[in-house]
């Protein structure tokens, strides 16, 4: 459920899957599960992942677009491609999101009227 929202937050740190992969300790393929939610995160995971993408687990855990500071620590210039980027990936989850809201919203009326029609 979460793992695109990882998904878009490592490429915005310009991070691979064998470096966030290393960092947590496990391998690429382990890691890739979690961006493809075939693997639960478990909490103790999602706290150092979390740690690792510079946000906080409620971040990759909320419903909302990730916060996420742009600036570099070494200085205070920001590249505008990047937030381009950071725009289009965040507005790619949010479609992602809405759509499954919508889908979620028809197989729920459908079983509303199922439940009507049986009375």
């Amino acid at each position: 459920m979460f793992g695109e929202k990882i998904r878009i937050i490592r490429e915005m740190r310009g991070f691979s899957q064998e470096n966030v992969a290393a960092k947590l300790g496990i391998a690429q393929n382990a890691y890739s599960r979690i961006e493809t939610n075939q693997t639960k995160l478990e909490s103790s995971m999602l706290v150092k992942l979390a740690d690792i993408l510079g946000v906080s687990p409620m971040d990759i855990l909320s419903s909302q677009p990730a916060i996420i500071n742009l600036q570099s620590n070494k200085g205070t210039q920001q590249s505008f491609g990047y937030v381009e980027n950071v725009i289009s990936g965040q507005k790619e989850l949010y479609e992602k999101m809405l759509q499954s809201k919508d889908e979620e919203i028809a197989r729920l009326n459908k079983i509303v009227e199922k439940l009507l029609n049986s009375k």
